[in-house]
Parts: C-alpha cells; sequence; structure tokens
C-alpha cells in the first residue's frame, strides 16, 4: 500500500470534507393545526425542546377561526425560525400535510397534530434507531402516553401493544448502535441505548400495529413514493393510515417500545372520542373522522398505477402481486360492478391493465384476477379494448 495513503488529510478542501464537517440528519416536524390554538403552543414547544438539535419546525395552520391567529404571532416572536404555512382554507388533514411535507427539507419526517406534543427524547430515539438499523425500513413508531385533561392516563397505545404482546419482529442481529462519526458528541453520553433491545420489525400486513400520527419519523424517500397520488388532495383524513401501511407494504418498519409523545384526549379530537379500553371502541366506525376505506382503497390505486415505480427496483412480480392481495380492500365506491366492490386492487388492474401487464406478465396478472372472482368475459377482454 501506498504510504502517502496512510498520512493523507482527508480533511482537505482537495479530498472532500471531513469528519468534522459531517452533520447529523435535519428531521422536518410538521404541525397541523386547526382550531387547536389551545394546545398549539405546546406542541410548538415540545418541537424546540427536544435533546436532538437539528430539526425544522413548520406549522400549516388549515384556515383557523379559534385563537390559532394571535398564538402563531407569539410562536413567530419567539421562535426566528419556525415555518408557518397559512392556508385560506380548510383543505383537510392530507392537503396540509403533503404542503407542510413540500415546504421541510429534513431526510426524516415527523408529522406532529397540533393537539398532541412530543416528549423531550423523542427525535433522538427515532434518529437513533434509524441510524443503528440494518435493515433500511422505511419509518420508525414509537409507543405514546394517552392524556386527558393534564393527567397521563394510559402509558401504552393499543395496537401497538398487541403486536408487542407477541414475538414477532424480533431481530437482535440487524442492530448496531450508532455513534456519530465527527467531533459532535452523539448520542449523549446519558442516552439509553438499550432502546434497541425493544425494538420489533413490522412485514407485511393490512392491519394498524403502530402508534398514531404524532408517533411516527418518516424517511422522506419512502413518502415520496406516496405523497404524490392525486387522490390524496380528497382525502381529508386517514393521512397516517394510508402512509404506514403503504410505506410498510414495500419497506417494512420498526416499533420502539418506549413512548415518545403524548396524544391527547379532549373530546373534540377527530377520530379518538375517548381513552383506549380493552374491547370497547374509542371511536364511532363510519364517523366524520374515520376515512380509514377511502385511504386503504387510494392507497391500493397508488401501489397499482405506479407499479413501475416497485416492480424490478426491488420487487419481483410474484411478490408484488402477493403485496397487492395482502393489502387489497374492499371498493368504497358504490355503483360499480359487484367483482370490483369486493376488490378495489382487483378494479385498479382492469382499469390500469395495459400499463402494469408488461411489468407483472400477462397471464399472471390474469390469473390474480381470476381467484379474485372477476368475471371471465372482463377477462377476456384485458387488452383487446379500453377495460371498463
Amino acid at each position: 500500500m501506498d504510504a502517502r495513503y496512510l498520512t493523507q488529510d482527508f480533511s482537505s478542501p482537495e479530498v472532500g470534507p471531513g469528519v468534522d464537517s459531517v452533520r447529523s440528519p435535519l428531521v422536518s416536524v410538521i404541525v397541523v393545526n386547526f382550531n387547536y390554538g389551545r394546545f398549539l403552543r405546546t406542541a410548538v414547544d415540545s418541537i424546540f425542546g427536544q435533546t436532538y438539535s437539528n430539526v425544522e419546525c413548520i406549522v400549516v395552520d388549515n384556515a383557523s377561526t379559534d385563537e390559532s391567529g394571535a398564538v402563531l404571532q407569539a410562536i413567530e416572536a419567539r421562535y426566528a425560525n419556525v415555518k408557518i404555512i397559512r392556508r385560506a382554507d380548510n383543505g383537510g388533514q392530507t392537503r396540509a400535510a403533503l404542503e407542510g411535507f413540500a415546504a421541510s427539507s429534513g431526510p426524516y419526517v415527523i408529522f406532529l397534530d397540533a393537539d398532541d406534543f412530543l416528549l423531550p427524547n423523542c427525535v433522538e430515539t427515532h434518529v437513533f434507531v434509524h441510524l443503528s438499523l440494518r435493515i433500511h425500513v422505511g419509518f420508525t413508531s414509537g409507543d405514546m402516553l394517552q392524556m386527558s385533561g393534564d393527567q397521563v392516563v394510559l402509558g401504552t397505545e393499543h395496537a401497538f401493544s398487541r403486536r408487542m404482546l407477541t414475538k414477532r419482529g424480533i431481530k437482535p442481529r440487524a442492530v448496531r448502535p450508532y455513534r456519530h462519526v465527527s467531533g459532535e458528541s452523539w448520542p449523549r453520553d446519558d442516552f439509553d441505548r438499550r432502546v434497541l433491545d425493544t425494538i420489533r420489525f413490522v412485514g407485511l400486513t393490512n392491519q394498524w400495529v403502530w402508534a398514531p400520527t404524532s408517533g411516527n419519523c418518516f424517511r422522506r424517500d419512502a413518502l415520496a413514493l406516496f405523497a404524490d397520488n392525486p387522490a390524496l388532495q380528497n382525502l381529508r383524513t386517514g393521512t397516517d393510515l394510508y402512509f404506514c401501511l403503504g410505506i410498510n407494504a414495500v419497506s417494512g418498519s420498526v416499533l420502539i417500545d418506549t413512548p415518545v409523545a403524548v396524544y391527547r384526549l379532549h373530546g373534540g379530537n377527530i377520530y379518538s372520542q375517548r381513552p383506549q379500553l380493552n374491547h370497547v371502541l374509542c371511536y364511532e366506525p363510519g364517523c366524520a373522522g374515520d376515512s380509514n376505506a377511502n385511504a386503504r382503497a387510494v392507497l391500493v390505486d397508488q401501489l397499482i398505477g405506479r407499479a413501475d415505480r416497485f416492480v424490478g427496483r426491488g420487487w419481483i412480480w410474484v411478490d408484488f402481486l402477493w403485496l397487492l392481495w395482502r393489502i387489497d380492500c374492499k371498493n368504497p365506491e358504490s355503483g360499480a360492478p359487484r367483482w370490483a366492490l369486493r376488490s378495489r386492487a382487483a378494479a385498479a388492474l382492469v382499469k390500469n391493465y395495459d400499463k402494469v401487464a408488461p411489468l407483472l406478465g400477462t397471464w399472471p396478472v390474469k390469473i390474480w384476477l381470476a381467484l379474485r372472482f372477476v368475471p371471465l368475459k372482463v377477462i377476456s377482454g384485458l387488452g383487446k379494448k379500453p377495460a371498463s
């Protein structure tokens, strides 16, 4: 080996930046607010009070009519680097979240509901786990406390805990504790690295197993795989279901068995109406805040409509068709044929047949449709004339 290689100063401009200039990743925290002015200050303070310093805060106000305007002015006065987007109309949770995402720049993204707040170690915990993983998942999900009034009433989240009660997803060889390479000491000496002993990997599922919105930290590039779906503009709620199910389906996720945020129950929540109680629903199915059926449907549309984004780029055709089988759902659109009502994926495959058949193969697609009981006259007509 050339001796000059052993003595080369790799921090010199000729060979690029040195390790002292290598920074930990920026985390963008996007707060979506509508008439939660009484909680908004706490949410934003929790972002700027993180033990992890490289954080940007973006607040998207959905044309609030309460005291949010005055609160936002106070936030701007206190935090010079906060970004505030004031929407002229309330276009729903998803549209506001996407607008905040477009204005952000971090490789990691957290969507924080304005009535929730982050615990001080939230961002540091998420980043440490992400950087310690040997399997590069699309997002991490930390547990959440549930708070009613000014009191913590539950220390865990139900769906999250249900998965943690099993032994699924334990992969001790899939982590290596991260230590930052620059002179910056991170993670801190008092940071509890034993958090890596608590994590669980989540494979392909069509069931919700994660914490609510504020407990999740997404890879930006994973969000980008699903954020360009035009149907999202009409999905007012169910944003977390759409992104979590989709990203987990293609890239997997990790559960972190430690609380990272607080879910506040105040009687005016869009979805949950009361603290979780075993065998008792905490929401009303089909209520105004329940857009889960639509979220699942537009997710299936995105996977099939953008199949070229996945097939041949990490997914072979048989695995992708199995993904569609597992993630499939009923079609919420009224007026569709009976076979299309049973399967949103079947309806989307028929509609996009000319686009997906070259990727997945003619016969694999037709066999998949037959197994979903699509009429033979529909299947036999594919590729010959425009789908109806």
